[in-house]
């Protein structure tokens, strides 16, 4: 390529070990917030149940904000240059 020309480098990180530990403990928790709010709800425990609603929608809305503020990190770094990122 002649000099000065726009180059793009990629780079793949692998994420670390713990991510996919914290990822299996959120999946876990879910499936029993949403387990014990169908199971609530069958038995006529509707205090229960809303608590345990509440529970998997709080759950399901940190993981959203979880996967978009990565995808926001990811691309400010990206994006910066010379190795100085911007702000968020």
């Amino acid at each position: 390529m002649p000099d000065g020309a726009n180059t793009l480098t990629l780079t793949i990180r692998k994420r670390p070990w713990w991510f996919w530990a914290l990822a299996g403990l959120w999946m876990l928790l879910e499936v029993l917030f949403l387990q014990t709010a169908f199971a609530s709800a069958r038995e006529s425990e509707y205090r229960a149940a809303a608590i345990s609603w509440i529970a998997v929608a709080v759950l399901a809305a940190a993981g959203v904000l979880v996967w978009f503020l990565q995808g926001r990190l990811r691309t400010a770094v990206a994006r910066s240059t010379d190795g100085i990122s911007r702000s968020l």
